[in-house]
């Protein structure tokens, strides 16, 4: 997998090869230099063996609090080794908000974004976060997305996940660009999810065809105190992966933020 420009959530098909795109980094521009998936992955291995996170009752947490970089955000993302055989994080590395907490209004209010601009935007900067990491971990044409966004109030965080049924409602269908040079069809729509330690969530699928395969990207969103937790499961001409859930992985992501606040 590789990453051909902004949007956390979409995958794309470009010689062959299924891409991760992900949102613009500090590192660097929106189209970054293809590469090919990295060698740690094993695509070829036989049926992968389940991660190291944890499958048990998730009992509620502290609503995270304080204020973290982008910097600080990034050590709270899972590592590959927490998911299963096979995965690997992507080689262009994790996009980050700094090593400073940003401030301003959104450059992409949920309420007045584009269907496309959201699909692009979402997993980096610019919907009013002071911070915010992502980061993807590869598979065979399947990966896993994980996101962190940081606001300033509780109140920001839980208006941020509320707006996610509305800009599906009106993002049922839509063109969206697929790779640097071409687009496709896109199908949005939302739905309540399972609670992750007694949250409320929001699930967003959103589906299309690359190059005659169906991509998959079934998202998670919860808000937490200041932080919104975002993972997706993405597939490419097979189903998202499921194992390890998406509720776990935000609930690990949950405990995580908990003790790099506490350190910080």
């Amino acid at each position: 997998m590789r990453r051909l420009r902004p949007g956390l959530a979409v995958l794309a098909i470009a010689a062959g090869t299924v891409a991760t795109l992900a949102g613009c980094s500090t590192k660097g521009t929106a189209y970054s230099t293809p590469t090919t998936q990295p060698t740690s992955a094993s695509p070829t291995a036989a049926a992968p063996t389940t991660g190291s996170l944890p499958t048990a009752s998730m009992t509620p947490l502290p609503a995270a609090a304080g204020q973290l970089t982008g910097t600080d955000l990034e050590s709270v993302l899972l590592p590959a080794s927490d998911f299963p055989t096979g995965y690997a994080a992507s080689s262009s590395g994790p996009t980050t908000s700094g090593g400073s907490l940003t401030s301003g209004a959104a450059q992409y209010p949920l309420a007045t974004i584009s269907c496309s601009n959201f699909v692009q935007h979402l997993g980096s900067t610019g919907f009013g976060e002071t911070g915010m990491a992502s980061d993807s971990i590869v598979g065979s044409n399947q990966a896993y997305d994980q996101a962190i966004y940081q606001f300033s109030t509780a109140a920001e965080a839980s208006a941020f996940v509320a707006g996610i049924s509305p800009l599906a409602a009106r993002c049922p269908s839509f063109m969206a660009p697929i790779t640097s040079s071409s687009s496709s069809t896109m199908k949005m729509k939302a739905a309540p999810g399972d609670s992750v330690g007694g949250l409320a969530t929001v699930e967003l699928l959103q589906t299309a065809t690359a190059n005659g395969s169906a991509l998959t990207l079934d998202t998670l969103f919860t808000a937490s105190g200041v932080d919104v937790f975002v993972v997706s499961g993405v597939g490419f001409g097979k189903a998202a992966p499921a194992d390890p859930a998406k509720e776990t992985i935000i609930y690990n992501l949950m405990k995580r933020q908990a003790a790099a606040a506490e350190l910080g």
